[in-house]
């Protein structure tokens, strides 16, 4: 007997949906209101309420490919492997500024003052701003906190935020509104200031006591899990948010450390093994994946290092496995690109700000317009000085 979708109860159609946000597949939700109009009027329509959290993608990230049209992103759900790429024409009419967790976008308008917006790529919804972009800034990580936008500057080391009302972006009053200290940008990249803020309380309540006391951690950990020559050997660090698990990967010259931080308990346990989990870390952003969900990424290992052959286009990786205690090359070689090609690629690189990128364009054919001007006026007055030496002789 056939069935009659458009005429199933509210109930049953709002409960299906429902399981549909609960893998955080978004898009397919967007379908499953898209059936019927029935199906609509049972279901919550995201573009209504962009700000609603239930609505945001918390497991994409906006892949950052070799070659790519601005019009087009590619999008991966960590949790399950599944890419998506969209074409997406409305980023012609504004500036691309970051990339925020989950996959969302942070737009600029492109007439000045530059208002920002917070794009959801999976549901066309727009969080807009009264407060304008900070123009200057080329490398910027954002994150969406419920409606507030969170802009954090690599070149600068500011923090700025603001909620839709605010007329400006502001600093926060935290102990270190610029911050010096690369353990606080990995921990603001890494996600772990995102997970902070999920509940209830202001930017500074909640991301102050998480940053400093993860700060203290780490400190704790060389006295009691270190030996002098690993700390004279320790080359660099990465927090990542794994599982809802902060992690602190140690990098040594021959060697990797794990650990997990507890803030709660203040405890800090080593990780021997990272189970199907697999990290991907580097100075501007880290990722944790469930390898058995990616072709060709094993897990437990981290993958630390890029190198590209500029001549050749030839791409390696460094992978350091946990359970062999050893580090190995990875030849990726040329693209077409693979997973692991990608993932690398989206963990070691930050794409500049478009509007960033334009503020400097305008301000360098602004220097070389006046030093045009300057140097026309030399020439002007060397002419005029040829002119009367002539005058003079006759």
């Amino acid at each position: 007997m056939a069935v009659d979708w458009a005429s199933l109860p509210p109930d049953l159609i709002y409960r299906l949906a429902d399981t549909v946000l609960a893998t955080d597949d978004i898009d397919y939700y967007m379908d499953f209101r898209a059936v019927c109009r029935a199906w609509r009027a049972s279901t919550a329509d995201p573009k209504a309420n962009p700000a609603d959290p239930r609505f945001h993608p918390r497991r994409w990230v906006a892949l950052d490919e070799v070659h790519h049209d601005d019009e087009c992103r590619l999008f991966v759900n960590l949790a399950t492997g599944r890419f998506v790429r969209k074409d997406m024409p409305i980023l012609r009419k504004y500036f691309v500024v970051a990339g925020a967790g989950g996959g969302q976008l942070v737009l600029a308008e492109r007439n000045a003052p530059h208002a920002a917006r917070v794009l959801n790529p999976f549901t066309g919804g727009m969080i807009r701003f009264k407060a304008a972009v900070p123009s200057s800034e080329m490398e910027v990580v954002a994150h969406v906190i419920g409606s507030s936008l969170v802009l954090v500057c690599g070149k600068s080391r500011a923090i700025y935020r603001a909620d839709p009302d605010d007329k400006y972006f502001y600093f926060p009053n935290l102990e270190e509104t610029r911050f010096s200290v690369p353990l606080v940008w990995t921990t603001l990249v890494g996600g772990i200031y995102a997970a902070a803020c999920e509940d209830e309380g202001t930017f500074t309540s909640r991301f102050s006591p998480v940053v400093y006391k993860i700060r203290l951690l780490v400190k704790s950990l060389f006295s009691d899990h270190f030996t002098a020559e690993e700390i004279d050997a320790l080359d660099d660090d990465f927090i990542v948010e794994s599982e809802g698990e902060t992690l602190i990967v140690f990098k040594l010259l021959r060697d990797m450390k794990v650990f997990k931080l507890d803030t709660f308990t203040d405890m800090v346990h080593p990780v021997k093994d990272l189970g199907n989990r697999a990290l991907f870390v580097s100075n501007s952003r880290c990722l944790s994946v469930d390898a058995s969900k990616f072709p060709s990424v094993v897990g437990n290992c981290i993958y630390h290092f890029v190198t590209e052959n500029i001549s050749t286009l030839d791409f390696s990786v460094r992978v350091y496995s946990l359970e062999n205690k050893s580090d190995f090359t990875l030849h990726l070689g040329t693209p077409p690109l693979t997973v692991v090609h990608l993932l690398i690629c989206h963990a070691s690189n930050v794409r500049a700000s478009q509007l960033g990128r334009e503020v400097m364009l305008a301000s360098l054919a602004e220097q070389e317009k006046a030093l045009g001007s300057l140097f026309g006026r030399h020439e002007s007055d060397d002419v005029d000085d040829g002119d009367s030496d002539d005058g003079d002789d006759d």
